[in-house]
């Protein structure tokens, strides 16, 4: 079992399922009053960070700066939900041991305050635990220990930073068409009719003495000429491919964090913060 020590220098890190995946991060350790040992851990998770899953710390491994747990990340979000900043009660702690198919705790003995079961109280994070000071104590103390000592406990916030993903805009493609004027200067030839006179020949003549009665003759010439025409068909020219990629940047962050102080007066003196 991971001592207390190191398991509470896990706060703030990510949880990481059995297959490695990331669940959240880790938030608080639950101690066993009795022994200062480790029992469970309670994780952020959801988009938002805004739910709170408990976590057995049995079987827990450190991996990197990591937290790593033989258990699903679905059934740890699907773990039953408690307040985690108060003590766990038995029956949430069976429950829980039920769920993770872990053998619940045995019998164990109540502390003095009200009845209030003392398996786990924080370790670290943020909230103040619930239950009476005498609850919070490793063991039971003696009664007359217990009229002669006070135990108070002190809480301070403390800022857990992560990042959340928001829209910030949309690109939209759109291809059009439009139509853009040209002009070309095209070669052509067409055919014309050229008249000339030639003397006759002897040919000519004799054929003319066979047939030399008159008469009216028509011949038709057929002509020809060439004109532009323009075709057209559409061709790929360009390809373009649009993609996104992340770009990191740095964004200043600040707040406040409040803190409890403890002051012990007594008779004829003050003394100053305890804390």
């Amino acid at each position: 079992m991971m001592e207390r020590r190191a398991a509470t220098e896990f706060i703030g890190h990510r949880l990481l399922d059995g297959e490695g995946r990331n669940v959240g991060t880790i938030e608080q350790v639950f101690l066993d009053d009795r022994t200062e040992t480790p029992t469970w851990l309670s994780v952020q998770t959801g988009m938002l960070r805004d739910k709170h899953s408990l976590v057995p710390m049995q079987g827990a491994r450190p991996e990197d700066e990591d937290l790593r747990v033989p258990y699903d990340k679905d059934a740890i979000k699907d773990a039953p939900r408690f307040d985690v900043d108060r003590h766990l009660s038995r029956a949430e702690e069976e429950e829980l041991c039920r769920h993770y198919g872990l053998q619940p705790p045995g019998p164990r003995t109540e502390g003095p305050a009200e009845g209030q079961a003392a398996q786990g109280r924080h370790a670290g994070g943020t909230g103040t635990r619930a239950g009476t000071p005498g609850a919070a104590g490793a063991g039971t103390p003696g009664a007359a220990e217990a009229e002669e000592d006070m135990t108070v406990l002190r809480s301070e916030e403390r800022a857990h930073i992560g990042t959340e993903t928001e829209e910030t805009g949309r690109a939209r493609v759109h291809k059009s068409v439009e139509t853009e004027h040209f002009e070309r200067d095209v070669p052509v030839t067409r055919e014309e009719l050229r008249v000339e006179r030639v003397p006759l020949t002897d040919e000519d003549r004799a054929q003319a003495a066979e047939t030399p009665r008159m008469e009216e003759q028509d011949e038709e010439i057929i002509l020809h000429s060439e004109r532009a025409v323009v075709s057209k068909e559409s061709v790929p020219v360009e390809k373009v491919r649009i993609s996104k990629q992340e770009v990191s940047d740095t964004q200043h962050v600040e707040g406040e964090l409040r803190k409890e102080h403890i002051d012990v007066e007594q008779e004829g003196e003050e003394r100053g913060p305890a804390s």
